[in-house]
């Protein structure tokens, strides 16, 4: 359930905080992740970031060439959001005024404030990161679980959707497109130490902040590859956050009912013969 939080106070508590984000965003940070694909003990853990500038490269004579670079986990078996990821592979990432880091505006400083987007119907636009970018100029937002080739857009935003521990984010800048033809990145998602039999899963709070108020409900949303089973393994605290138990489909949805205010980390088992992986999502009451 995705609620409107925003009230004019915190509109303006994060319009300051989004102008200082984008005012300190710049070169990659070199002293956190590493470029190119997740390698070493990084492969199966940590996730690879892909930022695709498209149309972005070059404007107003600033290059942007792709980058490339592994986010690495530094706490392996724990879940990171796609915002942690981007933080973790050091990209300076800065969301809108009005929702935060709920919805990405500028990635690497890109779009600047000050340089010009000619959207379709408002050729001399500029992102003022206020509120969500418009459909016609914004970062579209990927991801794959480094077994194949192929890219899939996320209906998540990176806030509340976790990443896939040797997997990869992608970023790509979307220009006068539509649903059907927002670009991929283009970076073929292949990681080599992700065999065919490996198993992937993901597991998220379909919630902007993921919180909710106590006698509200919220949705769990999971996807998995090479798993022969799914099960919803543990809620912890063990009481209170609403019922996740059981075998469960490869992917799917499952509402969820706290009945307790309090902090609550749900955990998704997935076994293949490949081995066996986990993803946690983290959910507040309030």
């Amino acid at each position: 359930m995705r609620r409107v939080l925003a009230t004019l106070s915190a509109l303006a508590v994060s319009l300051t905080a989004a102008v200082a984000l984008a005012s300190h965003a710049g070169a990659v940070d070199p002293t956190k992740g590493y470029n190119g694909i997740c390698t070493g003990g990084d492969a199966l853990t940590g996730v690879t970031v892909v930022i695709d500038f498209q149309e972005l490269d070059g404007n107003g004579g600033t290059a942007a060439p792709t980058i490339t670079r592994c986010s690495p986990n530094a706490n392996p078996g724990t879940s990171r959001t796609g915002i942690k990821a981007l933080q973790d592979a050091g990209i300076a990432v800065a969301g809108v005024a009005q929702w935060g880091l709920g919805f990405v505006c500028r990635l690497e400083n890109r779009p600047a404030s000050t340089e010009t987007i000619p959207r379709a119907t408002n050729p001399n636009y500029k992102e003022a990161c206020v509120v969500t970018p418009p459909a016609e100029a914004y970062w579209s937002y990927w991801h794959a679980n480094g077994a194949g080739t192929t890219w899939t857009y996320s209906s998540y935003g990176a806030l509340n959707r976790n990443v896939i521990p040797g997997g990869f984010e992608g970023w790509s800048f979307s220009l006068n497109k539509t649903a059907t033809t927002n670009p991929v990145p283009g970076v073929t998602p292949t990681n080599p130490a992700v065999g065919p039999t490996n198993p992937t899963v993901s597991l998220s709070v379909d919630d902007l902040d993921r919180k909710i108020t106590l006698g509200q409900s919220t949705t769990l949303t999971w996807s998995s590859t090479n798993a022969t089973a799914v099960t919803a393994h543990a809620a912890s605290p063990a009481t209170g956050g609403g019922s996740w138990t059981g075998t469960l489909t490869a992917s799917g949805t499952q509402s969820i009912t706290p009945t307790a205010k309090g902090t609550y980390t749900y955990t998704i088992k997935a076994a293949g013969a490949g081995g066996t992986v986990y993803s946690t999502a983290v959910l507040t009451v309030q």
